[in-house]
């Protein structure tokens, strides 16, 4: 199966205090949801613990930054992934000079009323 996603600019989102542009979410697709993050230079995703008991997985596209995870940091940039297991907060900072480009995506939350946050 293939889909293509609308490349419309992403929002700012101020939960999360990032640029997002949403995935629409698939029948029969393995993840429950899933989103394009754009942190800014300079700027930092606020730090959060997915609901419902989620895990997520960040592929890193562009740019450079630091991922938390906990008390772990790692240093991310293109070809990076980095798995956030449930109830582990988390957060992203952009140390770099251009956007830092991702792809999340989601599953396992307990509460289906969760799945598109």
């Amino acid at each position: 199966m293939q889909h293509h996603w609308p490349t419309a600019e992403p929002q700012y989102e101020p939960d999360y205090n990032v640029l997002a542009r949403r995935l629409p979410r698939l029948a029969d697709e393995p993840y429950e949801g899933g989103a394009w993050v754009v942190v800014e230079p300079g700027t930092t995703m606020s730090e959060h613990v997915n609901p419902g008991h989620e895990t997520e997985i960040f592929f890193f596209l562009d740019g450079a930054g630091v991922m938390r995870v906990e008390d772990q940091h790692y240093q991310v940039g293109p070809g990076d992934v980095v798995i956030i297991p449930p109830d582990h907060k988390h957060s992203l900072t952009n140390e770099g000079t251009s956007p830092l480009r991702s792809l999340a995506l989601w599953w396992g939350a307990e509460n289906e009323n969760e799945e598109g946050r």
